[in-house]
């Protein structure tokens, strides 16, 4: 039987818990995928994704400071559910983005949204320029991530997705159907760093 070699894709998505990893850590452990605000607190990253235009805009007025060629706007038809029709979330469309260039084995980072409870909702630019209160998540937005993560991973059953959450929250991830969807405490993500 062949072994198919692990080609590492982080994809760094916005949630609270993305704090709790050094991203200067990362480099040279994978390709890296930020989404949309990243840039204004770290150029790290290989790539930057953003599907708002609002978003989209910003980084553009921006691009003094970022490597242009590292930049990702996907068309229009990419931006939206291919199940639903709803507007897609960055971190989806970087996951994509990262399977589309042969990435088997993706870290999430910050993808708080699999956890239960409040912290879920949040987002570590929450209250800045283009994540204003009404640009904010709720539990239906939750719910349709989930679904929506489920079938994605569905879709894909060669690649592995590793959702690395806080050590206090391993006994709170929402119940997650698809296989080759596992979680990983932090530490032991940091742990693999070594």
């Amino acid at each position: 039987m062949l072994v198919k070699r692990k080609k590492v894709a982080i994809v760094l998505g916005n949630g609270p818990s993305r704090k709790d990893i050094d991203l200067d850590t990362l480099k040279g452990k994978g390709t890296i995928f930020g989404c949309n605000a990243l840039y204004r607190e770290w150029d790290g990253y290989d790539y930057l994704v953003a599907i708002d235009q609002r978003m989209e805009d910003e980084i553009k007025n921006n691009y003094d400071k970022i490597d242009i060629d590292s930049v990702i706007f996907p068309p229009e038809k990419e931006r939206w559910e291919e199940t639903t029709g709803r507007r897609n979330n960055a971190g989806m469309v970087a996951m994509r983005e990262a399977i589309s260039r042969n990435y088997n084995l993706i870290y999430c980072l910050g993808f708080d949204f699999i956890i239960s409870g409040n912290r879920s909702l949040d987002n570590i630019y929450k209250g800045t320029q283009n994540y204003e209160e009404h640009t904010q998540s709720n539990a239906d937005d939750i719910y349709n991530r989930i679904n929506y993560l489920e079938w994605f991973a569905s879709q894909h059953p060669d690649i592995l997705f590793v959702f690395v959450i806080p050590d206090s929250c391993s006994s709170r991830l929402r119940v997650i159907e698809a296989k080759n969807i596992i979680g990983m405490k932090i530490s032991m993500f940091k742990e693999k760093l070594k």
